[in-house]
């Protein structure tokens, strides 16, 4: 029987990312699951099955609740899914305990399986199996639909995850109340953030004088916002690989230098389109977008064929497999 621990980056700071994926992979696993989480969270809490044992960590860097579980045997595998934890010191307390890693950038990690939905180039490391591209991005099968009927022309989607620390929203709000205010584009705009980002004031400010601008916080329908919106501006995490299922085109916007490098690829690909930090850079590369139908297609098409939203059901179903192949 399967005795998953779930470890999972949930402080505010690192975005909710991180444990969305888990919960869609957990979707998948029949058995009760043992969560691990850096601290206490109603709207993580409220979202795991009742079924499951929730465990708080001391910080975002320890794992003493998961490693007194791991030695007393009620585990046979981990899941990790946190920058802030060290696979190899989990790997090293029970070595008979087979380890799945989640990254998106540091590929070289000890563990029997790494997962990186990001389309980098899989290393040849011995003892590791990699399953890396969208294929494997462990989104909702909800968001995989090719019904673009309800698209509204010019609604623009503002979305850098749940806490934006860096405040780039403002910037993008920056940028369309441009082409609004000098009549290049007619707009209706959805900014999406969470109730604990730090940028919520400002964001209010900014639009407040613009019935055309609406705040979103804490989501639950993610899929239905999607639905109506015809070009998002965000980065190129989670909520991108989303998008691209749901046949939403994006602008890409680095939050970090991982970014970076993952922008120059997607937009390789032909499913991405950049702009850099700037008002400027922003609504340059927007208006561009906005009047090109053609480039929106192609950006549409390539998306939905990478991104199928069966990643999360065939990363649980390697999950299992390695712990059959282990007992």
């Amino acid at each position: 029987m399967l005795k998953l621990g779930i470890r999972v980056s949930s402080s505010s700071s690192s975005g909710r990312g991180h444990f969305e994926r888990c919960l869609e992979i957990r979707r998948y696993i029949n058995e009760k699951v043992f969560w691990f989480l850096d601290g206490e969270s109603k709207f993580i809490k409220d979202k795991i099955s009742k079924l499951d044992e929730l465990y708080y960590e001391n910080g975002k860097n320890t794992y003493d609740s998961l490693s007194k579980l791991m030695i007393n045997n009620y585990l046979n595998c981990v899941l990790v899914d946190s920058y802030h934890i060290n696979c190899k010191e989990i790997y090293s307390i029970n070595n008979k305990i087979p380890i799945m890693a989640i990254i998106d950038n540091n590929i070289i990690t000890k563990a029997n399986i790494v997962v990186c939905p990001q389309p980098i180039k899989e290393p040849n490391i011995k003892g590791t199996k990699y399953l890396c591209g969208p294929k494997y991005a462990p989104i909702s099968n909800k968001f995989a639909s090719k019904d673009h009927k309800n698209k509204i022309k010019n609604k623009i989607l503002i979305s850098f995850g749940s806490y934006d620390s860096l405040g780039i929203s403002l910037n993008a709000i920056k940028a369309v109340k441009n082409l609004v205010i000098d009549k290049s584009s007619s707009a209706d705009v959805v900014i999406t953030l969470a109730e604990e980002s730090p940028i919520i004031d400002q964001v209010k400010d900014l639009i407040k004088n613009f019935s055309n601008f609406q705040l979103v916080l804490d989501s639950k329908n993610m899929e239905d916002i999607y639905k109506y919106c015809n070009i998002a501006i965000g980065a190129p995490g989670l909520s991108y690989l989303e998008r691209m299922a749901s046949g939403l085109p994006s602008l890409l916007i680095p939050q970090n230098k991982t970014h970076e490098s993952l922008i120059d690829i997607w937009v390789k690909l032909g499913c991405g389109f950049r702009a850099e930090n700037s008002i400027n850079s922003i609504e340059k590369n927007l208006k561009f977008l906005l009047f090109n139908d053609k480039l929106r297609k192609e950006l549409i098409k390539i998306g939905e064929n990478l991104v199928d939203g069966k990643g999360a059901k065939r990363i649980a179903n390697e999950i299992i497999n390695m712990v059959k192949q282990n007992d």
